[in-house]
């Protein structure tokens, strides 16, 4: 595995020259989050089944957090240099498409996990699960022939001895994460692409490691 610098480097190296296209995804993301964040937040609907029944909530599970996934294999797939001449856009719409099916089972079964754990820990056996779950967007798009099930254990053995390294990864961006609520989180157009592609090349290095493709 590579230190935080190198991996911050290498993203870097892969969004150089495809800023552009890449904030224009966190716009749409973020844009979509927004319209329906909006709402629930002026609303100021605060109970949990409120929360469950919000149009913010069955958002989530069925557009925005799948975009996110597909946002996520877009960087993947710049990496790899696999975008096959398609725009970041069209690219993250196609993998939204592709992966819906999937995706949406997995962010509902890793979130009723994490919520379920997080209730008698305080949250804090929730932030931990939370990494483990970290690789399922990535893995998700790479082995379409696992179940959700096995892709959540999947995750879970990858990321077993690793959360701690991609904790102090994604730290390691806490003063541009400063910098971005400076600019009332404009900045975080820019930083998320940023974030995810070093997360990406975390992914690459420790799938090579613990991953042994037949």
């Amino acid at each position: 595995m590579k230190t935080n610098y190198e991996y911050r480097a290498a993203a870097r190296e892969t969004l150089n020259g495809h800023w552009n296209e890449v904030v224009l995804m966190s716009v749409i993301l973020f844009g979509l989050a927004i319209l329906f964040c909006a709402p629930q937040t002026l609303s100021g609907l605060e109970s949990l089944a409120g929360i469950f029944g919000s149009a913010y909530f069955v958002a989530l599970i069925l557009l925005i957090g799948p975009l996110e996934y597909a946002f996520f294999n877009v960087l993947l797939l710049m990496i790899r240099d696999r975008l096959d001449g398609r725009t970041h856009v069209k690219a993250m719409l196609r993998l939204y498409e592709l992966d819906f099916t999937r995706s949406v089972p997995a962010l509902l079964l890793s979130f009723l996990i994490i919520t379920l754990i997080s209730i008698p820990t305080l949250c804090i056996g929730g932030i931990i699960l939370s990494y483990s779950y970290k690789m399922v967007p990535l893995l998700l798009h790479d082995y379409p022939e696992l179940s959700t099930r096995e892709v959540l254990r999947t995750s879970r053995e990858m990321m077993r001895g690793h959360k701690w390294d991609l904790f102090l990864l994604e730290l390691s961006f806490l003063g541009w994460v400063l910098l971005s609520i400076l600019t009332l989180g404009i900045g975080l157009l820019w930083l998320t692409p940023y974030i995810y592609a070093a997360e990406a090349h975390f992914y690459e290095d420790l799938k090579a490691e613990t991953i042994v493709e037949e």
